[in-house]
Order: structure tokens, then sequence, then C-alpha cells
């Protein structure tokens, strides 16, 4: 597999209930192996490892870095020691991440996926680090257990204002060759709230792709910063209700998983 990949994808916002509301993009995403950043800093004269450039990747946007002062921590030891919290003693052989990248040094990642492997190459352990536009970070960290294993996790973190602060997210992330899926479910009182879905295709990272990824899916820079605002003040022309934010959680929570899809 190669150490980085494009990710061409289609990105569905279903809003279930009384008040219904959708949206739908593309999107241009990486698929990154976090143990050869160094590799892939050199794939493309067109993008670079935490130095700016057209397209970027930047490890103080993620994880333990996230506006932290302190040393950068590279973020394939980060998810490591996420990993070993919930397999004490097991060897995660690889790390890849599923982001956004920055364009032109800008970028806002509601949603980031860390895939940890063990040395068969069995998927192990995921990380879903979720962000939301006031700033905050959480991550929801579970077991693999199948290739049918769907993370179940109580909603921490306050996403949208158009929700409260409660319910659980039905998670899931495959990787077929060339297909990315994401599925990422949220629930209220046992009925669906929000689906969102990421359905993709990949290739390799390349001066071409990149180009061609830009334009076949008009990514800019911030695009989903500025969508999700967007949307937001439809569903306050709808009249939906607001929620105030609350105090932010700590820095992750460990979900539970349920063997079937």
């Amino acid at each position: 597999m190669s150490a980085c990949r494009l990710v061409i994808s289609q990105i569905d916002h279903t809003r279930h209930g009384k008040t219904s509301h959708f949206l739908s993009r593309k999107g241009l995403s990486l698929w990154l192996d976090l143990d050869q950043l160094e590799r892939i800093n050199r794939m493309s004269a067109l993008f670079s490892v935490d130095k700016f450039n057209l397209l970027s990747f930047h490890q103080r946007d993620h994880g333990v870095n996230f506006k932290s002062k302190e040393s950068l921590v590279k973020l394939s030891e980060y998810a490591r020691a996420r990993a070993i919290e919930l397999c004490p003693g097991e060897d995660m052989k690889s790390v890849y991440l599923l982001t956004f990248p920055r364009i032109f040094g800008l970028v806002f990642n509601p949603v980031s996926v860390y895939v940890l492997c063990d040395k068969s190459g069995a998927e192990r352990v995921h990380i879903y680090e979720v962000r939301n536009t006031f700033g905050d970070i959480h991550s929801y960290i579970g077991k693999v257990t199948s290739s049918r294993t769907i993370m179940v996790a109580e909603k921490r973190l306050h996403v949208s204002p158009f929700f409260a602060n409660s319910g659980h997210y039905r998670l899931k992330i495959r990787v077929l060759g060339d297909r990315m899926r994401l599925l990422m479910r949220y629930m209220q009182d046992d009925k669906v709230a929000l689906t969102a879905t990421l359905r993709g295709e990949m290739c390799d990272l390349s001066n071409k792709t990149i180009l061609s990824g830009l334009f076949s899916t008009g990514q800019w820079p911030l695009r989903p910063l500025l969508s999700i605002h967007v949307e937001a003040f439809k569903l306050w022309l709808k009249k939906v209700p607001f929620f105030s934010r609350p105090d932010p959680p700590g820095k992750w929570s460990p979900a539970k998983d349920i063997g079937k899809s």
C-alpha cells in the first residue's frame, strides 16, 4: 500500500426527524501511514509534511499536539499510546489516519479517524477524533473485534448547537482495496437523529492527482468550515431549537463495540 493516498469522496449529511435537512458535497481527504511521514514528504512537490505547501499535513492539527505549546509528539506514538490503554501488551504494527489536508496552510477537520493494525494486518483499534467550531477536540476510542464492528460511543463533545449534548454515536470505517467507507450515525432516545457518510475512491499521492483532486472536488481552504456555518444559518431559518455550548470534556473517552453492522 502507498504511504499516502488521496481520497476523492462524496460526503452526505442527513438530519432526520420533524425538521429534516440534507447536505451533500464532494471531499478531498488524505489516507496516511503515520510511520512513513518522511517518505510522504518526498512524494510530491505540491505536498509537504509539517511545512507550508499547496497541500500539507501538520501533526500539530491532531491529537495531543492540538493547541499545545509543548514539543511536537509524533502522531504514530500518540495513537499507539492510546491503543495500549485498551490493548495492553499488543504491538500495533501500523497506524493509518484519514483526515482533511491543509490547503495553502488552512484546514478545519470535523472528524479524523485513526486505524491501528496488529502484526497480522488486522485492525485492532479505531480512534475517532472530533472537533467543533468552538475550537474543542475530543476522541472516541474503541477496540475492533471483527470486520463488522460498529463502535458505540456516548456523545461527549458539543458539536452542533442544533442538537443537545446527549445521546450516542454508532461509528464505522471500512477500507476495501481502493474504496473508503465511513459511517457516523448520531442517536437520540434510540432513534437516528443524524447520519453522516463518506464514500470515496483512493489514488496514490502525486502532483497530477493533487491537481486533479482539487479540480474535481472544488475543494478550497476552509470550505468545510464555511459550509457548516451556511447550513447552520439554514437550520436557524427553519427555527430549529438552539442549544448553548456546555463546558468541553476531556481529551478522549472509551467506546464499546458491537459485532454487527
